[in-house]
């Protein structure tokens, strides 16, 4: 169960980075958690706040000098997404100000990717086993103040407000396509350092050679559109009145969409563990460019089947002759899940563990 949340300025404020859409999905939540506004600097994330996270008190400072002078005054916390915010930030508050701000750092995203935006922060939250795991052998996990364990705090705000969010997806997305049948969905994640999207491979590909009896929804990470604006131009035009194919380039909705996808397609993106919930076939691609940097890189791809890239001329007769595969695999999928994201907490265990951290420490004064 989920309890509203109590406004409490004492324990902090968020901040959004940029225009990091994605990273929304995963903010929001918190700051409705935490009861705390949530700030952003970008007039485009206003509007985005104000459709898909009404539930959220949001700040719109536009002008970096006026956010740094506000945060001084007012908090002695910033909740970020952004892994160089405290050690770009700190030194700023301490010269101008005199202040010694503290920096919790929120992960947007479970993943296989690298756990070294957990480096340098005073704080941070964890998911659940698997995450701290990584951060036990990495040397990171004991170099913070503190952490507090989450869960996946995303999917019961998701419950909680599921009648507005599934509303919001049926007009915006799935009333996009004439016939009702099987969904799949494309979430391509970015071409981070590691080389991990799969975007250049097939992200033309999959719509390309969609058969007429599935609904496509291709999710793209926000930054690709910075990173491949052609390809990612190209597919908006070209499919932009395709009768079963929706794409989606600044979409910061995930759950509302995965609820009513039937097949999972993707790389590296964090949405694979978010699908893990809903335990359904998944299939993966591997790029052609990407470094495998740990061990762990692919350890989600168990959940599912890796398409060669052998068969990137003939992707859905291979998902449709590997689909029965995928049957053995959903205990499989179950127990990555459960080990990702460990037991649920409530809103109330998050809040209190926050509180109970920071007083540990003597962070907020």
């Amino acid at each position: 169960m989920t309890s509203s949340p109590k406004q409490s300025n004492a324990c902090g404020i968020c901040l959004a980075p940029g225009d990091s859409v994605n990273h929304l999905d995963h903010l929001a939540p918190l700051a409705y958690i935490m009861g705390m506004p949530l700030v952003v600097d970008v007039e485009f994330l206003t509007g985005v706040m104000e459709t898909y996270y009404p539930q959220v008190k949001m700040l719109y400072i536009d002008h970096h000098a006026k956010i740094l002078e506000y945060f001084a005054h007012n908090h002695n916390l910033l909740f970020v997404s952004s892994a160089n915010y405290r050690k770009d930030l700190s030194p700023l508050f301490e010269v101008i100000f005199r202040k010694q701000m503290k920096f919790w750092y929120c992960p947007h995203g479970n993943s296989d990717k690298s756990i070294e935006t957990f480096k340098d922060q005073h704080y941070f939250f964890t998911y659940g086993p698997i995450m701290e795991e990584r951060l036990q052998e990495s040397g990171i996990f004991d170099t913070a103040l503190g952490h507090v364990r989450t869960g996946n705090y995303r999917y019961p705000f998701y419950e909680e407000h599921a009648t507005f969010y599934d509303n919001l997806v049926e007009k915006e997305v799935f009333s996009l396509f004439t016939k009702k049948q099987k969904v799949l969905l494309y979430a391509p994640t970015w071409q981070d350092l590691e080389h991990s999207s799969s975007f250049t491979d097939v992200g033309l590909a999959v719509p390309k050679q969609l058969p007429d009896h599935y609904n496509l929804i291709i999710k793209l990470h926000p930054w690709l559109i910075h990173y491949k604006p052609g390809y990612v131009a190209h597919l908006e035009e070209k499919y932009r009145d395709v009768d079963n194919v929706v794409v989606l380039s600044q979409y910061p909705l995930v759950l509302p969409l995965l609820k009513r996808t039937d097949i999972y397609l993707g790389d590296f993106s964090s949405i694979g563990y978010d699908f893990l919930y809903y335990n359904r076939p998944m299939f993966f691609f591997e790029g052609s460019q990407w470094k495998k940097p740990k061990d762990y890189s692919s350890y989600l791809h168990q959940c599912g089947t890796v398409v060669p890239s052998t068969s990137y001329d003939k992707i859905f007769s291979f998902i449709e002759s590997n689909l029965e595969a995928q049957e053995p695999l959903k205990s499989i999928r179950t127990d990555i899940y459960e080990r990702a994201f460990g037991k649920q907490r409530s809103f109330d265990e998050i809040r209190e563990g926050v509180f109970e951290t920071l007083s540990q420490h003597s962070a907020v004064k």
